[in-house]
């Protein structure tokens, strides 16, 4: 996003923000608290959850790896986390204070462009997601998830690098881990489905349309 702006205001940028490292397991961002600036990711992977206190029925929005944002909701509204974010693997990011970005799209109109965009994929992001849990059907929420993280395992190299663990994928649709597991290890032996060595979920075969 940065990029949108002049190298002078790019570097401004940068050295108003502060750098941070963060280890695996670290919470950054935890629901429900004030925040005063953005996260632009660097390196490494942050896990977006809601509902902690449901322990490990928690909802797993997704991933952000290297180049996401977080925070950009607060240039619009309360400035309040939407959702707690948790760091999976060890990462770099810059904490941008949001008065610093305010002054640079004030002065700069045309890198607003940048930030529709951004929002923009969080709005499709969520609209895939609640496509997802508006199934009825347990099994369809599975399906429609293994064929969309097939699809980026074969087709990008950037958050499809994440390998989903079985509990992840039940907090992705709001099923238990049981229930996933059970599914899962149905479709594995009738050879549709495997795992690849980053651990990925890859499709064989067309998926059945019903368990």
């Amino acid at each position: 996003m940065l990029h949108a702006f002049p190298g002078d205001v790019r570097a401004a940028l940068l050295a108003e923000g502060g750098w941070h490292s963060a280890r695996a397991g670290e919470l950054l961002w935890q629901e429900g608290d004030a925040i005063t600036g953005l996260l632009l990711l660097s390196s490494g992977v942050v896990r977006a959850t809601a509902n902690a206190d449901d322990g490990p029925r928690a909802y797993l929005y997704g991933h952000m790896a290297a180049g996401a944002v977080a925070g950009l909701h607060v240039l619009f509204s309360e400035p309040v986390a939407q959702v707690n974010l948790v760091v999976q693997e060890d990462c770099r990011y810059l904490a941008l204070p949001l008065t610093a970005l305010r002054r640079a799209l004030d002065a700069h109109p045309s890198a607003w462009e940048a930030v529709a965009r951004e929002l923009a994929q969080g709005v499709y992001h969520l609209v895939n997601s609640l496509n997802l849990l508006g199934q009825s059907n347990g099994y369809q929420r599975l399906r429609r998830l293994l064929v969309r993280l097939d699809r980026r395992a074969r087709n990008s190299h950037d958050i499809s690098g994440v390998a989903l663990s079985q509990q992840e994928l039940a907090a992705r649709i709001g099923l238990s881990r049981e229930m996933v597991n059970r599914m899962l290890g149905e479709l594995r032996s009738g050879g549709y489905l495997t795992q690849d060595e980053r651990g990925r979920f890859l499709i064989l075969k067309p998926l059945p349309h019903a368990f």
